[in-house]
């Protein structure tokens, strides 16, 4: 390390414990009110020091960041000046940590600042005494950055799992075993029908059993490629009746974990072969429908899934545009499990297709074409060439898709009829019950769901490998679908760009009648029955996510650098406690949010700052993957060519990686941008009269009957969001030629 660098470090880590010292007795440790940006000077911490029976220990932080000043005035050696600060950035950090809890008062800005700066010091440490073998600001930003996931991410999970089995400081199943009896969870022994349906699902399971030990103890199951060895049949036979025993436990039950799992299952099914059949109609059709397959496919992915579900009352209702007006029909088919299923798919199935167009994309063309030249029909490729090829993308845009369905809230609150779902009793249990307890067991039962979900998905991908790209230059061109299926999947797409523009139409057109399906006058009303509520709560939510955005892109691209470049302990653990967020519904977060910053320390609800963390930390993995992808393209050799002239690893990442990655953190931005200002399952639970948001908005007057003003609320927020993307679009278009050829 030359003497100039030495001499920044110096300067950095004398500069970080002038600040934990100042923060430590200057700044205030707690706040009287919800008001994060307060400075009371009565909490500062030389008068909690001084005052009788205060808070004698703020002096060793204090005192631990007049230390790392002192050490590094004296300019000790460098694993010397590193163990020494190590010890005072742990102390100062520890015992600081340790006073906030204690005193159990909401904190104020100088406990903050002061925890920060000692976590500084304390990577500054790890750096110089070689324990991280990495920069000092690289070691820095990783305890920040895991600080950060603990706080906002795992803190919330295990308050959740807490509140679920904790009960007035006694670790009690009581919750479980109240919410598992309840009829709105799952009932099997309807009285109507006494114990006929435990008799059914018992003859129905024992049937499955002797048929899977006829197919596997035979020797079929072997024979088609289910079962070699007979452990392996043993295990078949085993998963085939557990298997059995749920789905007709789902069958023949009632209540919000039947109704949950079968319409996930439904929905994250379907979505996934329309957005699989769509991505291949995009990048092989030879139809002209190919060049509209794109943007129709992912513009429900810009809106509030509850959106549609909203626009299906205007055109399916009881005084619906196709059923009244068209059919003559008053029918409530759209209110229940068929209308909120429907919902779903048209919400979800732009999930699936971003996830399987780069996965059709990147199919290695050369290995059909060998089929081909092998006699394989174009049908017989696509069954046994594409298809097994797709799998792991298939498997993932399915999963992400489940745990979508199984988070969403808005649907079924607005087309659920009141059928149960596991994401309304959620609410209600916090909402109209006041019972944390069951919320918390409902946010479990989604959690190991999700889980199983996951381990569903991993066992299907299995071990096979799937590797397509091998970087080896190809001249093949893409091979054409088979001609039955290409029509039949461009026939299905103009259904569905038919039913999504006749939804987005039925939303403008309500939004200037009286009321739809009674008095279709033209009017401004519901535009001008906005002011004032209404445009503030927008231009609150637009606020809010901006604010949010910047640190959700950059949080994200720096965590996705990190985890590529640099080695160091727990990186893997970094970049899966940071991907939890995604993977984990929705509504789980924001009974996490509510139940760890409710009281305490930590007292955040009812504030601005808990909506933004909540959209910092829910949208950060997207930036996260943007980042990875992006890092990975990067020759690393650039950034070793910075370091030989002499730059840190600040300057390499600020004027090497971020100009050429700045596409991803532009569409990283965005993402965020756009998640926020749609973001619904979490911080319905986290709004408040003083800070609501546009989602939250227009969910109450559609529940409450106002449906005109809902749908003028929701015209604005879909022409913001197009508008908002058209302007990403065409200046990222104008930046790829300008990014090709700073890379040449």
């Amino acid at each position: 390390m030359s003497s100039a660098t030495l001499q920044r470090v110096e300067w950095a880590v004398g500069a970080w414990g002038a600040l934990a010292a100042g923060a430590a007795l200057l700044g205030p440790w707690s706040r009287p009110g919800r008001e994060i940006l307060v400075w009371p000077w009565e909490a500062a911490g030389w008068r909690l020091v001084a005052a009788p029976g205060g808070a004698r220990s703020l002096a060793i932080v204090a005192l631990a960041g007049a230390a790392a000043v002192i050490v590094a005035a004296l300019r000790w050696p460098a694993r010397r000046a590193g163990f020494a600060w190590v010890g005072l950035g742990v102390a100062g950090s520890v015992v600081a940590l340790w006073v906030l809890i204690a005193r159990g008062h909401p904190f104020g800005l100088g406990a903050v600042l002061a925890i920060l700066a000692c976590l500084a010091v304390l990577g500054v440490g790890l750096s110089r005494a070689g324990v991280l073998q990495t920069d000092a600001f690289l070691a820095t930003a990783i305890l920040w950055l895991a600080a950060f996931v603990c706080a906002f991410i795992l803190y919330p999970l295990a308050t959740v799992l807490q509140a679920a089995v904790v009960v007035e400081g006694r670790l009690t199943l009581d919750p479980f075993r109240q919410t598992f009896a309840s009829p709105g969870f799952l009932l099997i022994d309807n009285p109507a029908t006494p114990e006929r349906e435990w008799r059914l699902v018992a003859w129905r399971t024992l049937a499955a059993l002797v048929a899977a030990a006829a197919v596997f103890g035979s020797g079929l199951g072997a024979r088609v490629g289910w079962a070699g060895s007979w452990p392996a049949r043993l295990g078949w036979t085993a998963g085939v009746t557990v298997l059995a025993f749920v789905l007709n436990v789902l069958g023949v039950g009632i209540g919000a974990l039947r109704n949950s799992v079968l319409l996930a299952l439904v929905v994250g099914t379907l979505s996934t072969a329309f957005g699989f059949a769509f991505a291949l109609l995009g990048e092989r059709s030879r139809l002209p429908v190919r060049r509209w397959a794109r943007p129709l496919t992912l513009l429900p992915i810009i809106t509030p899934p509850f959106i549609l579900g909203l626009a299906m009352i205007y055109l399916f209702g009881r005084r619906g545009f196709v059923t009244y007006d068209l059919l003559g029909l008053s029918v409530n088919i759209v209110f229940g499990p068929v209308g909120v299923a429907a919902a779903q798919i048209l919400a979800f199935t732009p999930i699936a297709y971003l996830v399987l167009t780069g996965v059709v994309r990147a199919l290695n063309v050369t290995l059909e074409e060998a089929a081909e030249v092998l006699g394989a029909s174009r049908w017989h490729v696509l069954r046994t060439v594409i298809w097994p090829l797709a799998r792991p993308g298939i498997a993932n845009a399915w999963l992400l898709v489940v745990i979508e369905s199984l988070a969403d809230f808005g649907n079924p609150l607005i087309l659920g009829g009141g059928v149960p779902f596991l994401a309304t009793e959620v609410f209600y249990a916090v909402i109209g019950r006041f019972n944390a307890h069951e919320a918390a067991v409902y946010g479990v039962v989604l959690l190991a769901m999700t889980f199983s979900v996951f381990l569903a998905q991993r066992y299907w991908v299995g071990r096979r490998s799937y590797v397509t790209v091998t970087g080896k230059p190809t001249a093949a061109s893409q091979r054409p679908l088979p001609a039955a299926f290409d029509y039949a999947a461009a026939g299905v797409f103009c259904l569905w760009a038919a039913v999504i523009l006749a939804l987005y139409g039925s939303i403008l057109v309500g939004s200037l009648v009286k009321l739809w399906g009674f008095d279709n006058t033209v009017t401004l009303q519901n535009y001008r029955d906005l002011s004032p509520t209404g445009w503030q709560v927008f231009r609150g939510t637009v606020l809010l996510a901006a604010i949010a955005a910047v640190p959700s892109a950059a949080l994200g691209f720096l965590i996705g650098y990190l985890v590529t470049r640099v080695r160091f302990p727990g990186r893997d653990a970094l970049e899966f406690a940071s991907m939890l967020s995604f993977a984990v519904p929705g509504t789980v977060m924001g009974i996490g949010y509510i139940l760890a910053f409710n009281e305490g320390p930590l007292f955040l609800t009812g504030t601005e700052t808990i909506l933004i963390l909540a959209f910092v930390f829910r949208n950060m993995p997207v930036g996260i993957r943007s980042g990875i992808a992006a890092v990975h393209q990067i020759d690393v050799a650039l950034e070793e060519a910075s370091i030989t002239l002499r730059a840190g690893a600040w300057t390499t990442l600020r004027r090497v990686v971020v100009p050429l990655a700045r596409l991803a953190l532009l569409s990283g931005l965005v993402f965020a941008f756009v998640r926020a200002m749609t973001a619904v399952s979490q911080v319905i639970f986290l709004v408040s009269p003083a800070h609501n948001l546009v989602t939250a908005l227009i969910l109450s007057w559609v529940e409450y009957g106002t449906i005109g003003r809902g749908a003028a609320l929701s015209a604005v927020l879909v022409v913001t969001l197009v508008l908002v993307i058209a302007a990403l679009y065409l200046f990222t278009a104008r930046l790829e030629p300008e990014q090709e050829v700073g890379a040449a």
